[in-house]
C-alpha cells in the first residue's frame, strides 16, 4: 500500500495523477497521522510538498516512525527537504523560488523557499540546478526538489517508475 502524507494544498495534483494512472493509495493528513491505523502493510510513503518550512517548525515528529521503517519513501519538495534534514543534510532558507524551469526533457515546476544544498554520503545526488540539489536518492528513498506531479509528463518520467 502507498501512503501519501500531506500537510496543506500541495496534494491535489498528486492525487489526480495517481488516480489517472490507477495507482492505489491512501491519503492521510499529517495532523491525523497519529490516529491513522493502516489496514494493509505500508510499502511506500510519499511525503508531499507543503507551505510548511522545515527550518521553522518542530521537525514533524509524527513522521519519525515511518522514516525508521524499512519502506521506500518519496519526498516531494518539502518532503525531500524534511528527509534531507532528518538524515543530517543541510537545508537553507532562501527567497521564494516559484515557476516552471525548462530542461532538455520537460519543464520542472518549483514552489519553495528552502533548499537542500548538502546531503550525507548515504545519498547520491542525481541533479543540481542553480546550486541546490533537485534530485537525490538512497537505496530506499528518493527526493525531488520540484513538483513532478504538476504535469503528467513529469509525473510519468520521475514518479511513476517508483510507484509500480
Amino acid at each position: 500500500m502507498i501512503l501519501v502524507v500531506y500537510f496543506d494544498a500541495f496534494h491535489k495534483d498528486l492525487e489526480k495523477r495517481m488516480s489517472e494512472h490507477k495507482i492505489p493509495f491512501t491519503l492521510v493528513k499529517y495532523a491525523d497521522l497519529e490516529q491513522y491505523q493502516p489496514t494493509k502493510p505500508i510499502t511506500k510513503l510519499i511525503i508531499t510538498g507543503s507551505k510548511q518550512r522545515v527550518l521553522q517548525k518542530n521537525h514533524f515528529p509524527l513522521l519519525d516512525p515511518y522514516v525508521k521503517q524499512d519502506i521506500h519513501i518519496i519526498g516531494i519538495c518539502f518532503g525531500f527537504q524534511l528527509l534531507a534534514y532528518k538524515t543530517g543534510g543541510k537545508v537553507i532558507e532562501g527567497p521564494l523560488f516559484r515557476g516552471t524551469r525548462p530542461t532538455n526533457k520537460e519543464p520542472l515546476y518549483f514552489n519553495h523557499y528552502d533548499r537542500v544544498i548538502e546531503l550525507p554520503d548515504t545519498w547520491t545526488v542525481v541533479r543540481r540546478i542553480d546550486g541546490f540539489i533537485n534530485i537525490a536518492a538512497t537505496d530506499k528513498w528518493i527526493g525531488f526538489q520540484f513538483h513532478p506531479e504538476k504535469y503528467d509528463a513529469t509525473f510519468r518520467h520521475y514518479l511513476l517508475p517508483f510507484l509500480g
